[in-house]
């Protein structure tokens, strides 16, 4: 059944049934994993849904992740058997971010946690038995295989930072502007107890990256996961969840491809309950951005997709995706005025917490 939501200045707009596309243990016995969580949705350039999650032994962030994947062609109703991406385990790989480029290449950023070393133990600088580290790897086969990830934390990680974190969720490549072709994924970096964002970004097509200055914050917030989307004028846009006691998403802009940044400002209209919410570009005619997260100060439920005509300055609801159980999210733009979306959903089974991953299609008028 569909269900429909009326938006200011806007017809109809529809949500489709939802999809499971990965399952915990708790739910499905047969599941290859005690939990899955972290999605990331992308559609490659031959039309097929790409879904990324972590396939963990628990439900910690860092219990010995397996980067999966799901893929639904474009002649398909069906989405194909789980494959495995990468497994390093006893490491923990985190954080999947995939961008696909203009070429068709498909871009996947994660991190690795070494054997025993969790976000908050891991330590500063680089010996990769006690640090966080960051890859990067791409498939050049509609995300059937992968390349040999390539060690890219000298690059992108400061000696003095604990944590590195890509997205999750998506990268973007510019299409306009003075830095068209430039790849980007957003980044957030833990220093002692503080986070903020920046951009890793390639203007060679991959074949090196660079990393970009930090995000300027208001005192007392603490950017964290952050998605970006291009502007009409070339600009860059990031919306990042605000690891602090302000329950509210954090926006910044930047006029140089995600270099520099503005000072990040809150945002009362994006309620947020300190947690991952998606950012995506639908289209430059009309100017489009769309945003999804729960929109809940009190806790993880309420997911809502918003929409922006002016390039993020302003966002109006446009529809209830799913009103109980709603975390982690990750849009993706499709033919015929449409969006996916793949969320996570919790729901208790005999006192243990679930998670499904599910996918939904919303039609825009």
């Amino acid at each position: 059944m569909w269900m429909l939501a009326l938006v200011a200045g806007l017809a109809e707009v529809r949500v489709g049934d939802p999809v499971p596309v990965f399952q915990s243990q708790a739910i499905d016995p047969q599941a290859a994993f005690e939990t899955y969580r972290i999605p990331a949705l992308a559609v490659t350039k031959k039309g097929t849904l790409l879904a990324f999650a972590e396939g963990r032994q628990s439900v910690h962030d860092q219990a010995a992740n397996t980067l999966v994947l799901r893929r639904k062609p474009k002649s398909s109703k069906e989405w194909e058997t789980m494959r495995v991406a990468f497994d390093w385990s006893p490491a923990s790989l985190n954080n999947p971010t995939v961008l696909i480029a203009g070429s068709g290449r498909i871009w996947l950023m994660f991190q690795m946690y070494p054997k025993g070393i969790g976000e908050y133990t891991v330590q500063p600088g680089y010996d990769p038995a006690k640090t966080n580290q960051a890859f990067v790897s791409f498939s050049d086969d509609d995300g059937q295989s992968w390349s040999p990830p390539s060690d890219i934390t000298r690059i992108v990680k400061r000696p003095e930072v604990k944590t590195i974190a890509s997205g999750p969720g998506v990268g973007i490549e510019l299409t306009r502007g003075k830095h068209r072709g430039r790849l980007i994924f957003p980044f957030n970096e833990r220093e002692g107890s503080s986070w903020t964002t920046f951009a890793v970004y390639s203007d060679d097509k991959g074949k090196t990256w660079q990393r970009g200055s930090l995000t300027p914050k208001p005192e007392g917030t603490h950017p964290n996961e952050v998605q970006f989307a291009e502007l009409a004028d070339g600009s860059v846009l990031q919306n990042a969840r605000n690891q602090a006691s302000a329950r509210q998403r954090l926006q910044s802009i930047s006029r140089d491809g995600g270099v520099t940044w503005q000072l990040a400002a809150l945002r009362p209209d994006l309620v947020d309950p300190v947690c991952m919410g998606s950012l995506i570009r639908v289209g430059f005619m009309p100017d489009l951005l769309a945003f999804s997260n729960p929109e809940y100060a009190a806790g993880r439920s309420n997911g809502v997709l918003k929409l922006s005509h002016d390039g993020g300055m302003t966002w109006n609801r446009a529809a209830v995706i799913d009103s109980g159980s709603f975390a982690y999210s990750s849009l993706v733009a499709l033919p015929k005025n449409r969006i996916g979306v793949l969320y996570e959903q919790v729901t208790k089974v005999n006192g243990k917490d679930g998670y499904t991953i599910l996918n939904r299609e919303i039609s825009l008028p």
